[in-house]
């Protein structure tokens, strides 16, 4: 038999079985594709069932960051008058961390733990488990811009803490407008005023001002902390605070 012929027999003797064959390693790779699929699908609706229980309860949650904007409002004035002051005596300049990262760092957990606090009292009222599905989103959308302004800390934090706070406050800023999607207006229009303060301070660090250039890094340091996350916190405060009769975020 030549060989042509025999390629021709085993063509012949394997074209009947070729259909099965290829309707099993078809039937085979779309059983996992369509696993894939209703598993994205399922996801999507997932996310999109808890981005629309978060728009829901947007009034609730500004009404309950209304109380924590407000200490921290009051905390960052006093804090930055504290560092301010205590940045014009002497060997100050000295201690960057003991007068910057200290308090600041003292106050965000303070903070914190009173907004985790108020978010669990509500959750304990409404019946519903603390670390909820709507939690973990909101933290999977803000944690990489708040982790970007820490890890700035390690290179600015011990020597240029002016620039460190120019850092804390555009990173700030960044991981309140990733939330815009499903948190309340109001969270969107503070982390735009944190984006534009960014903006200005890296404009006005190109720029100059006279008034400040005679100013140790670490008093110009305070100063931006007091102003951008004491007073922008304050209007904050003042525009969200629970009123009767308002029902609709803004």
């Amino acid at each position: 038999m030549s060989i042509p012929d025999s390629a021709a027999f085993f063509g012949s003797a394997l074209t009947p079985a070729a259909p099965k064959i290829l309707n099993f390693v078809l039937q085979s790779c779309a059983l996992p594709c369509k696993v894939l699929r209703m598993s994205i699908r399922t996801e999507a609706e997932e996310n999109l069932r808890i981005i629309r229980s978060l728009m829901e309860k947007a009034t609730v949650y500004r009404a309950i960051s209304a109380p924590g904007a407000l200490v921290g409002g009051i905390g960052a004035i006093v804090v930055a008058g504290w560092g301010m002051w205590g940045s014009r005596m002497d060997g100050a300049l000295s201690l960057p961390t003991a007068h910057f990262l200290a308090p600041w760092l003292g106050l965000l957990v303070a903070v914190t733990a009173m907004n985790f606090f108020l978010l669990a009292r509500d959750a304990a009222r409404r019946g519903e488990a603390f670390v909820s599905p709507g939690m973990r989103l909101a933290l999977r959308a803000m944690l990489p811009g708040l982790l970007g302004g820490g890890l700035m800390a390690v290179p600015f934090g011990f020597s240029v803490p002016d620039l460190l706070a120019v850092f804390w406050v555009l990173f700030y800023g960044i991981s309140l407008l990733a939330a815009s999607h499903f948190a309340p207006k109001s969270i969107c229009w503070l982390g735009r005023g944190f984006f534009a303060a960014a903006v200005v301070l890296v404009a006005s660090s190109l720029t100059g001002i006279p008034a400040l250039e005679s100013s140790s890094p670490l008093f110009r340091a305070h100063l931006i902390m007091g102003v951008c996350f004491g007073l922008l916190h304050l209007v904050y405060a003042t525009l969200t605070w629970p009123r009767r009769g308002v029902g609709a975020d803004s």
